[in-house]
């Protein structure tokens, strides 16, 4: 829920899951990690990537196209 929060308010919900992105990135090498970071880099701030992600992380409890050990098998891998 804390999650959600933070990804509603603008500036720092793209900060937050910038920084969750590169620290998934080093601990996990996958390339739909890489490829989330350069979406969410790039238009992340813009609020239509950011509502989706909210109800994503609100579902699945994780961001989109950001994939973990736990999460190999992921339908959008």
């Amino acid at each position: 829920m804390v999650q959600v929060i933070l990804l509603f308010i603008p500036v720092i919900g793209w900060i937050v899951e910038i920084l969750v992105r590169i620290s998934a990135l080093i601990k996990h090498k996958y390339k739909m990690n890489i490829v989330g970071l350069v979406i969410y880099f790039i238009i992340g701030w813009a609020w239509i990537p950011t509502i989706i992600d909210m109800l994503f992380v609100a579902i699945t409890e994780r961001l989109m196209f950001c994939v973990t050990d736990s999460y190999k098998k992921d339908v959008l891998y």
